[in-house]
């Protein structure tokens, strides 16, 4: 079994990951919502998206804990 990656890196890699997907899809649809060929979208996207996906890691290191410490203060640990 290969060997996994160590448990004080999961915030870390959570925040990559769906960082990566949430700009992905938003950036997608806004664009698509604004332009009128696929040659325009696949113009326009990959520097969309490259501005994005920092913006949106950030936001999710900063603000998933907090959320998860106001969601703490109403939900009942198991």
């Amino acid at each position: 079994m290969a060997k996994k990656i160590p448990f004080r890196h999961r915030s870390l890699i959570f925040a990559l990951i769906m960082s990566f997907n949430t700009s992905a899809i938003v950036s997608a649809v806004i664009i698509s919502l604004h332009i009128q060929t696929f040659a325009q979208f696949i113009r326009v996207w990959p520097s969309s998206f490259a501005i994005g996906w920092p913006l949106v890691f950030v936001a999710i290191l900063i603000i998933a804990p907090l959320v998860n410490k106001f969601l703490d203060l109403f939900i009942e640990a198991t």
